[in-house]
């Protein structure tokens, strides 16, 4: 289950590659509620009896992650400043998320959504949308998929360490698109030589698009290699694919029609890291200037293959339609970092310094056809180029109990967008492009042993919408009781910026054929808001964690579709995206960690959140107000370990002007983890048990797509 933490990035590959090159043994925790997982019984006394338990052997302390994107600094987590949200490798691995979408759905307090036209999820903090939340990897952004959202589906996770979440505009580090928060994906360190091979198959029963309810409708691959390529450990190396194949659902096989899309997905990565030194950094010669030095060097390829298939009603019929999709996405990123000591007598005088650069091309070629006749076929160029650096002063210690660490930084990047539909520009500008510049400076004020004040500035030059300062600080503040446990309280409070991207500024979204056309609005203007964070994480026993964090933000020039102001031409209805005057956001979640025993933990998590858009007097739109997820992880043995999930959203208001609300709804899932030998591993799960799926005859139903999953899976690593 995730943890609650702080929030760092930019510097990863380095201390970190040395403090989690090895994996820790797997924490068998999780309690009762077996009666949860009664489609799995038949398995459990077979597998049960060939693996006796030693609980003698496992440990029920939990470690305290290591975090890299509050400060883009290491940190143990409870050492950070700001609250943030860890998904760690073996939860990754216990609950069989393979891409960044299906790792997400287990935090409490984010929120999944399909992106609208395409093949695909964007996620929502805290009210805001996908639009205004910031996707990284390792400290470098995403390219958003359609110009706009990123799309979570499209980051396969086999090489992440873990995934760190900062909610709220809370740190000075990171800028424009950030006002809803940070995802950070950390990739994991190359280590010693180990391989690993898993597949997966899954059924979705009746709905099979096949008709056949044993057909392996979904089918997962993955395999790495990784290791030092030569004798002193210079030089590492990775090499690491993945391949997904959903045949999407149907609600008749027999029908034209598929409930979901058919999407095919394939991901190769490499990577090369460099450290001069070795991995004995503690050779280092004080002679020299230069020490600790690392290089990195990452490039991977990923396709996806989309298929679509519905019915538009032109009277007096239903026309069959498809829309095919293929994408094409390649990643080029190269990073170093090292430490600088020009006082080669006082090593309290070291800088470091770190930088990162980054080319992304994102193409897609969309055609849509009307009875087998091609009607259009779109093809879109995206592409993002980066580059930023960050410099760490030495420590600046006024006395015993006032410590600066002060962080400068700062970075350029450029996004251009090509579309055309059936060879013309479907952009209202034929030069559509964005350069801007950033810098920023944060300083960490260490006040006494238990204080701690984080407060930076950001400035951005936009080409097109000039000069913008944002100011952030938070406040730490630890106390250990009487019993030594430690209670942290934190707070913020942040300026948010958001300039339009180019998809609202210049996109013509045309789907006439489906009755309605998006339009970009030149004229848009930046959003801003202030963000208010608080939050508190403690033990209270040994074996009792609690965390409670609120929050409110005050949002201006808001942009979004009007949906309620459509102009026509002649049956196309024209939406074009605008400011709305202003918006708020507030809500917070608690979350309850319950080691009851050796081998079971509960992890209970609420969250609730309210929005309100001054200009329709309403709710914002997709927001659920309550969300609720319950976990066990129960060890049935040192070799078994059954994992139920439970999670509730309440409904969300899908239009404002019908006033029409998507119903509330209930899913439970089962996995069942199976060490057979130290290096086979297998497993199986029962996903949505209770087969809840949505109504398609109801346009307001947005509960989940899929229906029950059976699923069975195989690792072998070495």
């Amino acid at each position: 289950m995730p943890i609650l933490l702080p929030h760092s990035s930019l510097t990863y590959p380095s201390v970190i590659e040395q403090k989690l090159h090895t994996y820790q043994p797997r924490l068998r925790r999780c309690p009762l509620a077996i009666s949860i997982a009664l489609t799995l019984s038949t398995l459990v006394p077979v597998l049960s009896q060939a693996a006796p338990l030693a609980t003698d052997n496992m440990p029920t302390a939990r470690l305290d992650p290591i975090v890299v994107t509050a400060t883009r600094s290491e940190r143990a987590l409870s050492d950070a400043p700001v609250a943030m949200q860890v998904i760690s490798r073996e939860t990754l691995d216990d609950n069989h998320a393979h891409t960044l979408k299906e790792a997400l759905a287990l935090l409490p307090n984010v929120h999944l959504r399909e992106v609208h036209g395409k093949t695909g999820y964007e996620v929502s903090m805290q009210g805001f949308t996908g639009d205004q939340v910031l996707v990284l990897i390792d400290g470098l952004p995403i390219t958003a998929s359609t110009g706009s959202t990123v799309n979570l589906n499209q980051y396969m996770n086999i090489d992440i360490e873990q995934i760190e979440v900062v909610q709220g505009a809370a740190s000075a580090q990171f800028g424009s698109a950030a006002m809803g928060g940070v995802i950070n994906i950390i990739t994991k360190p190359i280590g010693k030589v180990k391989g690993h091979i898993t597949t997966e198959l899954a059924s979705n029963g009746t709905q099979n698009p096949s008709g056949k309810k044993l057909d392996a409708n979904k089918r997962y691959v993955e395999a790495s290699v990784e290791g030092a390529l030569d004798k002193d450990q210079h030089l590492h190396a990775r090499l690491s694919a993945s391949y997904l194949d959903n045949k999407g659902l149907s609600l008749d096989d027999a029908a034209w029609p598929r409930l979901k899309d058919a999407s095919e997905q394939s991901q190769i990565s490499a990577r090369l890291s460099y450290r001069p030194d070795g991995t004995d950094v503690s050779s280092d010669d004080d002679s020299r200037v230069i020490k600790n030095s690392q290089y990195w060097l990452e490039a991977s390829q990923y396709t996806e293959d989309d298929v679509s298939r519905f019915n538009y009603y032109v009277a007096p019929r239903y026309l069959a339609q498809q829309r095919d999709e293929h994408i094409n996405k390649q990643r080029f990123s190269v990073g170093a970092r090292a430490d600088i000591a020009p006082h080669t007598n006082d090593r309290s005088k070291t800088y470091r310094l770190s930088a990162q650069a980054l080319h992304e091309d994102y193409q897609s070629e969309s055609t849509t056809k009307t009875q087998q006749s091609v009607t259009s076929a779109r093809d879109t160029d995206i592409t993002t180029t980066l580059a930023q650096a960050q410099l760490d002063l030495p420590e600046l210690v006024l006395s015993d109990k006032h410590i600066h660490i002060i962080q400068v930084g700062g970075q350029v990047q450029q996004d251009t967008l090509k579309q055309t539909k059936n060879q013309k520009s479907e952009l209202i500008s034929d030069d559509v492009s964005r350069s801007v510049g950033e810098l920023y400076v944060q300083d960490d004020w260490l006040i006494g042993e238990n204080w701690e004040v984080l407060s930076g500035v950001r400035y951005q030059n936009d080409e097109d919408f000039g000069d913008h300062i944002a100011p952030k600080v938070s406040v730490k503040y630890n106390h250990l009781d009487a019993n030594g446990r430690s209670h942290i309280l934190r707070s913020s409070i942040g300026g948010g910026y958001r300039v339009p991207n180019l998809k609202e500024r210049y996109y013509v979204f045309d789907h006439s054929n489906l009755g309605y056309k998006v339009m970009g609005n030149p004229n848009l203007q930046p959003e801003t808001s202030t963000s208010y964070q608080l939050g508190y994480q403690g033990q209270l026993s040994d074996s009792v964690n609690l965390t409670v964090n609120g929050f409110y933000n005050d949002i201006d020039d808001l942009i979004q579709t009007d949906e309620d102001n459509a102009t026509y031409e002649g049956n196309i209805a024209i939406y074009k995206y605008m400011n709305v005057d202003s918006a708020q956001t507030y809500g917070g979640d608690i979350g309850v960690d319950w080691q009851v025993d050796d081998r079971a933990k509960l992890q209970a998590n609420y969250a609730y959140i309210h929005t309100h858009n001054e200009v329709s007097d309403t709710e914002l739109t997709y927001q659920p107000n309550h969300k609720v997820m319950l976990a066990l992880d129960y060890a049935i043995s040192d070799k078994l370990q059954l994992i139920p999930r439970l999670n509730y959203e309440s409904r969300q208001l899908i239009s404002t002007s019908e006033h029409a609300y998507s119903p509330a709804w209930w899913t439970l899932d089962t996995k069942l983890n199976y060490d057979a030998s130290k290096n086979l591993s297998l497993y199986g799960a029962v996903n949505n048990i209770f087969d809840v799926q949505r109504d398609v005859t109801d346009t307001s139903d947005y509960r989940p797509i899929d229906n029950r999953e059976w699923l069975l899976g195989a690792t072998y690593h070495w």
